[in-house]
């Protein structure tokens, strides 16, 4: 019988996962152990198995990889996956036969389990496999061994997890299996990112797979120490070697010869893509940094906007997590992701537009209280899915903190204008000059919801004697008078003078500072720590030094008092401070010095050290000790039905993308509450993902963040922004430094050998032995949800049945000291995933269920 084998090559990739995702035209009928089975013509046999729920073991193969053993791996691959082909004499491996029609597989039988151990004992001959044979091996911890082996022949920290244990587990470990004889291989965890212990690696070669044929990158070759063939990096060091820490070799590796000690093993995903997932509104940050560094902008706009509306505003204001989280920091610094948001938005053509669709009117109404970045977001999300909203705001212009919080040099007008209009063009209704007294007029006005999004527009008192004189006032009064163009007006309750000292050391204060110089005063920042201390991120600060605000450190305000006989307004007295010990910030404590105190004359004291929301005293909602409303954080809901809230007033002084997130969680359940499904969200740009070949790119590795830029110094005494963002060619420069870290949390997990786990239901427990031992419940993902030892193990399974709607599955195992074996289990557990799980213990049981 003639056999067509699988071209190795780029195009392959996703071989495996083409039995059940790729459409044929032409499927073909097989037998796997009896049983007739349909595939695509053309898959491998090792691929329609599995798609089939037959396991059959493999190392060098992976769903995401074309088969390594076409590379040479382990001189012909692993040979774990043989099978036997009726009509064919011989054994074949099923990842590089293609089925045919009428083709009859055995996956087991005798030889084929004789061979399969033969393979393994082979592998296992160049890995250290002592704790795979020790009796004693679970629950382990492999720092001391009781049998005296020594450490180079003992499994790695990834024993629980580790693919090559599961197989060989499955395929049973032969005693002929030849001892472990270390060689010294190098050992390397002084280099970015990844951790390289090549003394594990078993030559699968699907690290080189995937670097070389599907990532393009090509760093790694084979090597061979004292007979023994192994895959290294081409150059001393990854730098070298041209490495873009793709982290895909990684995460294919069966053993724990390379891992990434960046990640968090309790939280993988976020941890593999922390831009993503750190992003309140989870804009999927990736996609649109990779599409700027084409210079596709539009489309860049579109991955935004499938989260958000306001994708100018952001791309100016967003204090960034994502770029606090970015994984190229562990590399040199973070990519420049808000400043790409930014460009991508000043170059919105609209393409998103045609994908976006909104709903036909349903008749429902729903208010919200406040029109900035939280009531917006509502807003936006309930017009799109057909219902009637009204907004009102008691001041004249939409935009909330983000209008008036936030100086124009920063976020102009005009781009708060220009998003706000995408809102308003869905047909919502904004009625300025507003306030809403009593949430109770809205509903005899046939409103069925309403959203509370106010802002945090009370500033905190400095708490010192004089705070509340004339020409003292609090940061958002400050602003918001700024704003609306009333200070240095006839009436005005703000005269700038000639000297403005604003307290705090925030980026709140770095505004005011900021902002008070655009008035021509000399300006003093004054903060009672060190520059080292301040929470006001480092741009800002810059900013302050360019503009020639005066920063002055370890001093803080004593009291304030009328100056009748000096030109200025103000007397404040100081005192000077020193740093103590660490309080619940953990920054330094200040310590004022005794005997230090001295006065100064000044015009306008500003104090930025705190915001609040004001009191909601006619809304009818539960607030906590700082006059936050309470909230389910699921929706948003308050303690009064029908009636929700997000943003300041919820989260207290609060980012802008926070705010937009939970404008999200509210839209998305006040349109359940409306009748609508809650889905909210949108494809705006279909037909576009990461290409998986990155390529070479000599230098990558050492290109240094790029900045955006800035006016001049000199000329930023008026409100101009002052900040241009990027040319192009810097942005596409900078946004081509991404590590697409996007990619290696998309490639699958390795199908590992089936579990002997039952569903949790009446006729499976009734055959559960009465002996004492202990179980594990699953959820439908086959996650472990608890871990308990029992003394029987019948009554103690039939006790959870219809107990918990996540429990669906059950194993279990006799284990005479079961309070020892359930310690044991709970262990390897905690070494796999960082945390305890969700039943373990009685009080987290009764939690559970």
């Amino acid at each position: 019988m003639e056999t067509a084998t699988i071209e190795a090559t780029p195009q392959t990739v996703k071989w495996w996962k083409a039995a059940t995702a790729a459409p044929s035209s032409v499927m073909v009928k097989i037998t796997l152990d009896g049983r007739q089975v349909e595939a695509p013509a053309g898959v491998s046999l090792l691929s329609a198995a599995a798609a089939a729920g037959v396991y059959i073991p493999s190392l060098c193969a992976h769903p995401d990889l074309p088969p390594a053993c076409q590379r040479g791996a382990g001189d012909g691959g692993c040979n774990l996956c043989v099978v036997e082909i009726a009509g064919s004499p011989g054994m074949h491996t099923s990842c590089s036969i293609a089925v045919e029609d009428g083709m009859s597989v055995t996956t087991k039988s005798p030889a084929i389990d004789k061979l399969r151990q033969e393979r393994i004992a082979k592998t296992l001959g160049n890995h250290p496999h002592n704790c795979l044979t020790c009796p004693q091996r679970e629950g382990c911890s492999r720092t001391t061994c009781s049998f005296g082996n020594p450490v180079e022949q003992r499994c790695c920290s990834l024993f629980h997890t580790c693919e090559l244990r599961k197989v060989a587990d499955f395929v049973g470990i032969p005693a002929t299996t030849p001892n472990y004889k270390p060689i010294q291989l190098p050992v390397i965890k002084d280099e970015p990112f990844y951790d390289r212990d090549y003394n594990l690696c078993i030559d699968c070669r699907r690290c080189l797979v995937a670097c070389n044929d599907v990532r393009g990158v090509g760093c790694l070759e084979v090597k061979e120490t004292e007979g023994r063939k192994w895959v290294g990096t081409i150059a001393p060091t990854l730098i070298e070697s041209g490495c873009k820490f793709c982290s895909a070799c990684v995460t294919v590796c069966p053993t724990g010869a390379l891992l990434d000690r960046t990640l968090d093993v309790a939280a993988k995903e976020a941890s593999q893509v922390p831009c993503k997932h750190t992003c309140p509104a989870g804009i999927d940050v990736p996609r649109y940094v990779q599409l700027v560094g084409l210079g596709r902008y539009a489309e860049a706009v579109a991955v935004v906007r499938e989260k958000l509306p306001f994708p100018g505003i952001l791309g100016r204001a967003c204090f960034s997590p994502c770029e606090s989280a970015c994984r190229r920091k562990y590399l040199d610094e973070p990519v420049s992701i808000r400043s790409l948001k930014r460009i991508a938005a000043d170059n919105d053509t609209g393409l998103w537009r045609p994908y976006s669709k909104q709903s036909p009117p349903t008749g429902k109404k729903a208010a919200v209280i406040g029109a900035g970045p939280a009531g917006l977001t509502a807003a936006y999300y309930l017009a799109k899915k057909g219902h009637g909203v009204t907004i009102f705001d008691a001041l004249p212009a939409a935009g909330g903190m983000a209008r008036y919080g936030i100086p124009s040099y920063r976020v102009p007008l005009d781009v708060i204008d220009q998003e706000v209009a995408e809102v308003t063009a869905l047909g919502v209704d904004i009625r300025y000059d507003t306030r809403i007294e009593k949430i109770d007029d809205l509903f005899t006005q046939g409103f069925e919801a309403a959203f509370i999004s106010i802002g945090c527009q009370g500033g905190d008192k400095l708490g010192i004697p004089g705070d509340n004189l004339p020409n003292v006032v609090d940061s958002p009064t400050f602003l918001r008078a700024s704003t609306l163009g009333l200070i240095g007006t006839p009436g005005s309750d703000i005269v700038i003078g000639k000297k403005v000292v604003v307290i705090g050391g925030g980026n709140v204060a770095t505004d005011n500072a900021r902002s008070s110089r655009r008035f021509g005063a000399a300006v003093d920042m004054v903060y009672r720590r060190t520059r080292e201390e301040m929470p006001a991120r480092e741009d800002e600060v810059q900013g302050c030094l360019e503009e020639g605000v005066n920063m002055r450190f370890l001093l803080a305000p004593k009291k304030i008092e009328l100056n009748d006989s000096g030109a200025s307004r103000l007397r404040i007295t100081y005192a000077k401070m020193e740093l103590g010990e660490p309080d619940a910030s953990g920054r330094r404590r200040p310590v004022e010095i005794p005997g230090s105190e001295f006065t100064e004359d000044v015009d306008l004291v500003i104090a930025a050290v705190g915001q609040h929301p004001k009191k909601y005293e006619g809304f009818g909602v539960q607030t906590d000790g700082k006059g936050r409303i309470v909230v389910r954080e699921d929706s948003m809901l308050t303690s009064r039905p029908g009636v929700y809230a997000g943003g300041d007033c919820v989260l207290g002084p609060s980012t802008l993308i926070e705010s937009v997130a939970q404008g999200r969680i509210a839209a998305s359940a006040i349109d359940r509450q409306l009748g609508g499904d809650g889905d909210i969200e949108e494809t705006l740009l279909p037909d576009w993902d990461t290409d998986p070949h990155i390529g070479r790119d000599e230098g990558f590795n050492q290109v240094k963040r790029l900045h955006p830029i800035f006016i001049a110094p000199e000329k930023r005494a008026n409100w101009d922004e002052v900040e241009l963002g990027f040319d192009e060619k810097t942005a596409q420069a900078e946004a081509l430094r991404c590590l697409k870290c996007n990619l290696a949390a998309k490639i699958d997990d390795m199908v590992l050998p089936p579990e002997s786990w039952l569903e949790l239901d009446e006729a499976n427990v009734a055959g559960v032995t009465t002996e004492s031992g202990v179980y594990q419940l699953l959820d439908a993902d086959k996650k472990i949800l608890a871990i308990k030892g029992v003394e029987n193990l019948r009554e103690g399974l039939q006790g959870m049945i219809g107990k918990s709607d996540e429990a669906k599955y059950f194993v279990f195992e006799e284990a005479p000291f079961f309070s020892q074996r359930e310690n044991q289990l709970v262990q390897a557990y905690m070494e796999q995933y960082g945390s305890m799980p969700k039943g373990v213990g009685a009080d987290e049981m009764d939690d559970l269920f």
